[in-house]
């Protein structure tokens, strides 16, 4: 490599951010549910912001 002029590079190490939950947490209320017939779930994906951009 040194013939070369060739030099490695180090990245650094990707480390994920901690989460912190400054309320308290709803409890699961369909988790003892034994029919769930009549739960619906979704899933918001994207959300419409004021100024017209996309989050």
């Amino acid at each position: 490599m040194r013939e070369l002029g060739i030099k490695s590079r180090m990245q650094k190490r990707y480390r994920k951010p901690k989460t912190v939950v400054t309320v308290d947490q709803k409890p699961n209320l369909i988790r003892h549910l034994h029919d769930l017939s009549g739960v619906w779930q979704t899933d918001i994906t994207y959300i419409q912001l004021t100024n017209h951009r996309w989050r």
